[in-house]
């Protein structure tokens, strides 16, 4: 069986990506790895945010989750607020 991404996944590509770039992010999400394995959901949702719909800030996000997925959860997740960092949303759960 191959991998297939979550619904809410494939329809932020289609919102944020260019048409001419839609696959080559799925297959990169559907590529990414952290030291565990294959990226969970949260972490692919974590690199897609974070990229913003650009594709080489898209690989640059996939290629951090094979060094410290940390970084790319920080990114996606968290805004500086008065000096500190704030969670601002969970990607955990599906993208609106």
């Amino acid at each position: 069986m191959s991998p297939i991404l979550p619904a809410d996944l494939l329809r932020h590509i289609q919102r944020k990506f260019a048409k001419g770039e839609r696959a080559a992010a799925i297959t990169l999400l559907l590529s990414a790895r952290s030291h565990e394995g294959l990226a969970a959901p949260r972490l692919q949702r974590c690199a897609l945010v974070a990229s913003n719909g650009s594709l080489e800030r898209l690989m640059h996000y996939v290629r951090m989750l094979e060094v410290d997925y940390r970084d790319v959860i920080l990114a996606a997740e968290y805004d500086a607020g008065n000096g500190e960092l704030v969670q601002v949303r969970d990607l955990t759960k599906p993208i609106d």
